[in-house]
């Protein structure tokens, strides 16, 4: 008899799991449960999130309740497991309590570090090297499940949020395949994590994306790396906010006493000076403009040799302690 199956996502890095759950005989897919319909766009038309749009493409039934409430609870029944990737909301006893076989969630590190909610923006943007998924088991504690199995992911230097987002999809396929017969046996192996080792990131708001040219050239490129899909990175200059595109490390070891300056300009690269190195700009979006290359940006907006970006705090993205949860 096949397994009677419900999801819980959000975040189109889920799309390749549910490829695979829908291919699979041994799975039925009963129910897809995802987060509100959002307003987006200039126009602010609502728009489903990529998992409800794969439910609505697939004909699986959908529920995109506000919160993960009792009603819910009650429109899906008893199930024989419920799995979850980047769904944005923490699961209470009433939804734990409705599986036969448990409730297992595909966290976007190697737990248990980087639990909470931005774990792969945390990861590049504090300049890690390795990340990967890791199949736990949810309880009512955020991420603190025993974990049952994890695939390794590696980052390279010049990966942006979406290309690890793309590794991390594929590899949450790998691992799912590893382990769907236990899952839908029942037999699986769990193992504890270290809570003592866990640290915690938090949600990544607007402001995390402005530049703090006090940090060094190499925290600043990871932070954008971690950022671009999500909130985006952005300057300041003379009160007008300038959204960065791509960029790249010049010089790491140079030491600068005004940080944020521009120190040369052509067409190819704004370079900018941080507390440790040469930052190059070679795309710069003006409000109401559209991305531009140097050489174009800068024949309609005024930039001079000199001219010194403000720099914002770069507040903790990670901690050794939960942040307050605001999702």
């Amino acid at each position: 008899m096949a397994c009677n199956v419900v999801f819980f996502g959000s975040h189109e890095v889920a799309i390749p799991i549910l490829d695979y759950l829908f291919s699979r005989p041994e799975v039925i897919l009963s129910h897809i449960v995802s987060q509100p319909d959002r307003a987006s766009g200039r126009g602010k038309i609502l728009k489903p999130t990529a998992i409800s749009a794969w439910a609505l493409d697939h004909s699986i039934n959908l529920l995109r309740p506000s919160k993960p409430d009792m009603e819910l609870a009650a429109a899906l029944g008893t199930c024989d497991l419920i799995l979850v990737m980047a769904y944005g909301h923490i699961l209470r006893e009433h939804i734990l309590s409705l599986p036969r076989l448990g409730i297992f969630n595909f966290h976007a590190s190697i737990l248990p570090k980087y639990r909470g909610a931005s774990p792969v923006e945390t990861a590049l943007a504090c300049g890690e090297q390795l990340t990967g998924v890791s199949l736990m088991e949810v309880i009512p504690q955020m991420d603190a499940g025993d974990v049952v199995d994890t695939e390794i992911i590696a980052i390279s230097p010049d990966d942006y949020a979406p290309d690890l987002y793309d590794k991390l999809a594929q590899g949450s396929v790998h691992l799912l395949d590893r382990q769907l017969g236990n899952l839908i046996n029942g037999n699986i192996v769990k193992h504890p994590q270290d809570a003592q080792a866990a640290t915690y990131t938090r949600k990544i708001m607007k402001q995390d994306g402005q530049i703090d040219y006090n940090l060094s050239v190499i925290e600043i490129f990871n932070r954008i790396r971690g950022f671009h899909a999500h909130v985006g990175t952005f300057t300041k200059l003379h009160d007008t906010v300038l959204n960065i595109g791509h960029c790249k490390i010049l010089d790491t070891d140079k030491i600068f006493t005004q940080p944020g300056q521009i120190l040369s300009i052509d067409k190819s690269d704004i370079l900018i000076s941080t507390k440790q190195g040469i930052l190059a700009v070679s795309e710069l979006q003006r409000p109401g403009g559209k991305l531009l290359k140097i050489r174009e940006f800068i024949n309609g907006f005024s930039l001079n040799i000199g001219d010194i970006f403000e720099s914002a705090h770069a507040e903790n993205i990670v901690s050794n302690q939960p942040f307050p949860w605001r999702r």
